[in-house]
């Protein structure tokens, strides 16, 4: 039986993506030493979709991109939290939100092993990506950044920077005082799809259907 877990509040979001950021280190007061959070993840890189899903541990989610602003920043919200073992429902609503015909499943998919070797292995449509994350995390005047080292499928390696926020104007401020307003802002599924080699091709934003927490199989 999935569980559909209470979803976060929207968030804004500047992010970019690239070989080297330790420039970044000192105006945030970061130390290479310093304390960081390591996630081992599997992203699922969807050739046709703006919407991005990835599995940790046990749990699938689906942060679904919402608007883009004037600015350039990305509101996300995580649509989908599910544990497993999936069922029909919410492998539904993934392969819904990627545009895709849902698989056909008689019974929950009971491990994650079990849902990447069979629906996710079945469409050619989506790539998935193992990624290693090592975040540090320094708000920078009360505003949460992030500095992340990412190793895509073992062996690229790249450095990301976000900030995010549930006030887009504060990002903007903290873009602007970092001096990073120059910089495209990259999304880490435009990221991954420029570290695998995929196309940039993104479809319009469409308005997601109504949600539920409800538990169902």
């Amino acid at each position: 039986m999935s569980d559909f877990a209470p979803v976060s509040i929207p968030r804004w979001q500047w992010r970019t993506v690239a070989p080297d950021l330790s420039w970044l280190f000192r105006p945030l007061s970061i130390r290479e030493s310093g304390s960081f959070r390591h996630l081992d993840e599997t992203h699922l890189v969807c050739r046709q979709s703006s919407h991005h899903a990835w599995l940790a541990g046990d749990t699938l989610e689906l942060a679904w991109r919402k608007e883009v602003s004037p600015e350039g920043l990305e509101l996300w919200d995580t649509v989908l939290r599910a544990r497993a073992p999936f069922g029909r429902e919410s492998v539904g609503r993934l392969f819904e939100a990627w545009g895709l015909a849902a698989p056909e499943m008689a019974v929950a998919l009971p491990t994650v092993p079990g849902l990447l070797a069979g629906p996710i292995a079945a469409s050619p449509a989506i790539r998935p990506a193992s990624l290693v994350r090592r975040c540090r995390v320094a708000p920078f005047h009360g505003i949460d950044c992030s500095l992340e080292t990412l190793v895509v499928d073992g062996e690229i390696r790249l450095q990301s920077f976000s900030i995010e926020h549930e006030d887009p104007s504060l990002v903007v401020q903290v873009l602007e005082e970092l001096g990073l307003g120059a910089l495209a802002n990259t999304s880490l599924l435009q990221g991954l799809r420029v570290a695998l080699g995929l196309p940039l091709t993104e479809p319009g934003i469409r308005s997601w259907p109504k949600r539920s927490n409800a538990s169902t199989s």
